[in-house]
């Protein structure tokens, strides 16, 4: 990975997946370049196309592998794809491209071999935005535990009816405390606390995983390339917002549908210059989302006194 130096405090770290993340998804807007995940590489996990990433000082290498739709000239095909690589990574993470070697490692028949070489018949695959846990996933492992402690019980079990080990049977002795049950009204209040408590699994089971990132546009793709943490964001927009003259400190906060931005300034002056320079400031950053939020701006004078512009 990389340390990009921002000009304001702190640093942007870029890893090396990302930058391949970039490319593959350049690469699959070239037409004649195809995913290809079947046979032995969706067992190993080696799908097409693929990138190894070298990271410089100031310039990134690319390793690319990938798979062409056949017939195709392949020269053209690897001439664009050199092209849409280097363009995505110097618009989306500010890093130009030292090299690019693009080998072509599997080919795909055409569904229709009688149409122009140049024409892009593979569908363009929308990615999925990275999600959260899923909220089932604590009933889970607590599930797990409940079934390897009924495991450790069975084996007890067996070893003392083959008399391995002496002891008092556990799930002989609880059916016959069960059997002798009689009906009680703590019952009642048993009951209802299953049923609140199956009702609350089956909801959390159903519950569909929420989305953390926010998506990164580029000229050169209809979808997302990168994505991006709110706290990523907010740190994009407080170092923007951190250079315009006036300010002493950014506070960003950024959720699903509003950026706030909170600056604390150096002396009194103007609210609606410095409002609409730190708007300025940190439009470039959202433009590039995928999601638009309403920024909101919040000044706070040398006193203490805050004051918001909407």
């Amino acid at each position: 990975m990389t340390d990009v130096d921002t000009g304001g405090p702190g640093t942007l770290v870029i890893k090396e997946r990302v930058i391949s993340r970039v490319a593959v998804a350049a690469a699959l807007t070239v037409p004649d370049v195809v995913r290809q995940v079947g046979g032995m590489s969706r067992l190993t996990g080696r799908d097409l196309p693929r990138a190894d990433v070298s990271v410089g000082e100031h310039s990134a290498s690319v390793n690319l592998y990938i798979a062409v739709q056949w017939p195709s000239r392949i020269s053209d095909v690897a001439h664009a794809v050199h092209d849409e690589v280097a363009r995505a990574l110097d618009e989306i993470v500010g890093l130009p491209l030292h090299r690019l070697n693009v080998v072509v490692a599997g080919t795909s028949p055409r569904s229709d071999a009688q149409s122009p070489i140049s024409e892009n018949t593979h569908p363009v695959l929308r990615p999925r935005p990275p999600t959260a846990s899923p909220a089932a996933h604590y009933a889970a492992v607590v599930l797990a535990v409940a079934l390897l402690g009924v495991a450790f019980v069975a084996g007890r079990e067996f070893l003392i009816v083959h008399g391995t080990i002496v002891g008092a049977p556990w799930i002989a002795n609880t059916v016959e405390w069960i059997a002798d049950l009689h009906w009680a009204t703590w019952m009642i209040a048993g009951a209802a606390g299953l049923i609140s408590v199956g009702s609350i699994l089956v909801g959390m089971g159903l519950t569909p995983r929420s989305k953390t990132h926010t998506g990164v546009r580029s000229p050169s793709s209809p979808s997302p390339m990168v994505w991006l943490r709110p706290t990523d964001v907010a740190r994009m927009c407080s170092d923007h917002a951190g250079n315009v003259p006036g300010s002493e400190s950014v506070r960003t906060t950024v959720t699903k549908k509003k950026v706030t931005v909170e600056v604390r300034r150096v002396a009194s002056g103007d609210d609606a210059i410095l409002t609409e320079s730190v708007r300025d400031a940190v439009a470039p950053v959202l433009a590039v989302l995928a999601d638009t939020r309403k920024v909101r701006v919040r000044l706070l004078h040398p006193s203490g006194v805050g004051e918001t512009r909407s």
